[in-house]
C-alpha cells in the first residue's frame, strides 16, 4: 500500500472515529487524522524525488553518491522520512503550498488532548476537523492535482464538509461576540481570541458580562464558565508573547510584570494594571521617586531595592 492509500486511509478511519464520538475514539480521530495529513505531505515530497533518488525528498537522512556514470547525485538513506519541521522546509523550497497555521493547530491538538481535557467531546473537536477539511481539500486539489471528494469518497467528505460548515458558522459568531464585548484592557481582548477552553480544548468562547461588570468566557461546547482571575494571565501571555520574547532577546523591559495585588503575572506595563484583578499600582516608588521597573512591579508601590532596605530597617 503506497503514501496516499495510507493517507486516505488514516483520514476515512478518523473521520468514524469522530462520528463515533465515544473518548477513546476521539483520541483516535485526532491520532488519524494528524497522521493523514503528514502522509498527504509526504506523498507529495515522494512525488518531486527525482528517479532513481531513493525518494530523496521524502528520508529524512540523505547522503552524496555517484550514479553509474559517476555523475555526483544525493540520494536518500534509511527508513526514516521527514519530520515536520524538515516538511516546512523541503516544502519552502520546493514552492509547495499548505495552510501551516491551520495544521500547528491541529499539530497542537495532537499534542495536548489525550491529558489536558477531561471534558472531551465531538464540539471540542470541531474546530481540528474543519482545519482538518480545509488543509485536506486544498492540498489534494492543488498540490496533488487530485479529486478530493473522489479521493476521500463521498462519506468522508460530506462528513467533514457538514462538521467544518456548522462550526465556522458558530466560530464567526463567537468571533463576533468577543470582538463587541466591552473589554477593559485591549491585550486580553487580543489575547482571547486565540484562547481555548480549559476543560474540553475547544476554541468556540463567548463572553457573558455578570453583575459586576466583570467578562467571563463561556464555552459553547462543554458550558464551562472561567473568570478573568482564571483566563486573564493566559489571555495575556498569548498577546504579548512577540513583544516578550524580543524583550528577553534584545534586553528590553518586559511588557508583563507579575501584580502586587493577585500576584498574576498578568500586569501590563503599558495599561498600567492588572487584567486579572484590575489593580492599578504605583509606578513611581514612594521611598526614592524612580520609576519601578516590570521585574520589579511586585514590590509597588516601592522598587525592588527600596522594598528591601525598608525590610532591613525593620
Amino acid at each position: 500500500m503506497d503514501l496516499l492509500d495510507n493517507a486516505v486511509e488514516s483520514i476515512q478511519v478518523g473521520v468514524e472515529d469522530y462520528a463515533t464520538g465515544t473518548r477513546p475514539r476521539l483520541l483516535s480521530a485526532v491520532r488519524n487524522i494528524h497522521a493523514g495529513i503528514l502522509l498527504l505531505y509526504k506523498e507529495a515530497l515522494r512525488r518531486d524525488s527525482p528517479d532513481d533518488s531513493d525518494e530523496v525528498l521524502l528520508k529524512a537522512r540523505n547522503l552524496p553518491s555517484r550514479d553509474s556514470t559517476g555523475k555526483l547525485v544525493i540520494v536518500g538513506v534509511g527508513k526514516k522520512t521527514v519530520d515536520v519541521q524538515q516538511i516546512k522546509e523541503r516544502f519552502e523550497g520546493l514552492g509547495i503550498n499548505t495552510d501551516w497555521s491551520r495544521f500547528d493547530r491541529i499539530n497542537e491538538v495532537r499534542n495536548d488532548v489525550e491529558h489536558l481535557y477531561p471534558q472531551l467531546d465531538q464540539k471540542a473537536l470541531a474546530g481540528l476537523i474543519s482545519d482538518s477539511f480545509l488543509i485536506i481539500r486544498d492540498f489534494i486539489a492543488e498540490e496533488l492535482k487530485d479529486d478530493p471528494r473522489e479521493l476521500l469518497g463521498e462519506a468522508s467528505w460530506k462528513a467533514m464538509l457538514d462538521v467544518s460548515t456548522v462550526y465556522e458558522k458558530e466560530k464567526q459568531e463567537c468571533a463576533k461576540l468577543l470582538e463587541n464585548a466591552d473589554w477593559k484592557s485591549e491585550v486580553v481582548k487580543k489575547g482571547v481570541m486565540s484562547m481555548v477552553c480549559s476543560a474540553c480544548g475547544s476554541d468556540l468562547l463567548k463572553p457573558v458580562e455578570d453583575s459586576y461588570h466583570e467578562i467571563n468566557l463561556e464555552c459553547s461546547s462543554c458550558g464551562n464558565y472561567e473568570g478573568p482571575d482564571s483566563y486573564a494571565e493566559k489571555a495575556v501571555a498569548s498577546a504579548l508573547a512577540d513583544e516578550a520574547y524580543f524583550a528577553l532577546k534584545d534586553g528590553g523591559e518586559t511588557p508583563i510584570a507579575n501584580c502586587p495585588e493577585c500576584g498574576q503575572e498578568a500586569y501590563v506595563m503599558e495599561e498600567r494594571r492588572c487584567a486579572a484583578c484590575g489593580n492599578e499600582a504605583e509606578h513611581t516608588c514612594a521611598r526614592c521617586g524612580n520609576e519601578i521597573p516590570a521585574e520589579e512591579m511586585s514590590s509597588s508601590p516601592l522598587c525592588g531595592y527600596c522594598e528591601h532596605m525598608s525590610s532591613k530597617d525593620d
